[in-house]
C-alpha cells in the first residue's frame, strides 16, 4: 500500500477535490481530535466524496487491503455493467449511421455508447466513418473476449467485404 502525506498549505476543501479528481481510491483526513482519539476519518472513491466513515486506527490498518479489494471490485463492475449495458452489435451501416447520429442536430446529446460490428480494417472507410459520424475505433478486441455468437469472421456492413472479426466504435470526448 502507497500513501502519500498532503503537508501544502491550503484550504482542505481544494486539496479534497485535487485528491478526488486523481482519483486516489481512499483519503484520509486527520485532525487533531482524529489524533487524539486514535481514529482515522476516510473517504472511499466509490462512495462519493462526502461519505466519510470514522474508525479506530488499529482497525483501519487492519482492513485497509481488504477495503482496496472492495474499492476495486465495486468500480471495476460499474464499469462492467456500463459497457454491457451501453454496447450495442450492429450488422447494418445504416442502424450503425442511426446509432451515432445525434437526435437533435441543434444541441446534439452526448453519445455514451460503444457499437460492436464487423469492420474489414480499410483505412479510407475508418476515415470516413470518423468525418460523418465523429466515430472511431477504439478498441480490436482479443479473440475469445466477445462472446460466442458474436466472436469470429462476417461481413463489413460498410463495404460488404470479409470482416476478420467484430471491433468497437464509438465517440471520443
Amino acid at each position: 500500500i502507497e500513501v502519500e502525506v498532503d503537508k501544502r498549505d491550503m484550504r482542505g476543501g481544494e486539496k479534497t477535490w485535487q485528491w478526488i479528481k486523481k482519483g486516489v481510491p481512499i483519503r484520509i483526513e486527520l485532525g487533531p481530535r482524529d489524533i487524539a482519539e486514535d481514529a482515522v476519518c476516510y473517504a472511499r472513491r466509490d462512495e462519493g466524496p462526502r461519505e466519510k466513515k470514522t474508525v479506530p486506527r488499529p482497525q483501519f490498518i487492519d482492513e485497509a487491503a481488504a477495503t482496496l479489494q472492495q474499492i476495486q471490485d465495486a468500480l471495476l463492475t460499474r464499469a462492467r455493467t456500463f459497457r454491457d449495458g451501453h454496447t450495442r452489435v450492429i450488422d447494418d451501416a445504416d442502424a450503425f449511421r442511426d446509432y451515432f447520429t445525434p437526435k437533435n442536430a441543434a444541441e446534439p446529446e452526448i453519445h455514451g455508447g460503444f457499437a460492436l460490428t464487423h469492420f474489414c480494417g480499410d483505412r479510407e472507410v475508418e476515415d470516413r466513418i470518423s468525418r460523418e459520424l465523429g466515430v472511431t475505433v477504439r478498441c480490436i478486441p482479443l479473440p475469445g473476449q466477445l462472446p460466442p455468437a458474436d466472436d469470429g469472421p462476417g461481413t463489413c456492413p460498410f463495404t460488404g467485404r470479409p470482416s476478420p472479426q467484430r471491433i468497437v466504435f464509438a465517440k471520443a470526448y
